[in-house]
């Protein structure tokens, strides 16, 4: 009866009496990560390069990801989607590293064109300082 009230003869449940499961988390310290994201869009395909701050400071960690995504069917639902976050891979895509380039031939479905835009905007990262 000690977690009851009765105001003009109704009996209430106290409102500090509620146990709700979710008071716990007002207290809890959340663990965020904050990051910036560059992105390039063509007729074909989109690049999107993120890089994630260091403990929210105003440094980033020196890798950055990449999510492509092939846009050439017309059906959104059949885009394909990538991830790539070997900056090593990257960089020897930039210096026509024959293993880099190998393996972008054989693993992406990248036309010539494409190829040569993902080029360009690894570059433009690289102007950027995203990619170092």
């Amino acid at each position: 009866m000690e977690k009851r009230i009765q105001i003009n003869a109704v009996w209430y449940i106290r409102e500090d009496a509620i146990n709700d499961s979710l008071d716990h988390l007002e207290d809890e310290e959340l663990d965020l990560s904050f990051s910036e994201e560059c992105c390039y869009e063509t007729d074909k395909y989109c690049f999107v390069a993120q890089r994630v701050k260091i403990n929210g400071g105003d440094e980033f960690y020196s890798d950055i990801n990449i999510e492509f995504t092939d846009e050439r069917s017309r059906n959104i639902d059949n885009w394909k989607k990538e991830y790539w976050d070997n900056n090593d891979w990257l960089k020897g895509i930039l210096e026509d590293n024959p293993e880099s380039i190998k393996s972008l031939n054989e693993e992406t479905d990248l036309c010539s064109q494409g190829k040569r835009q993902f080029k360009r905007f690894l570059d433009q990262l690289v102007i950027e300082g995203w990619l170092v």
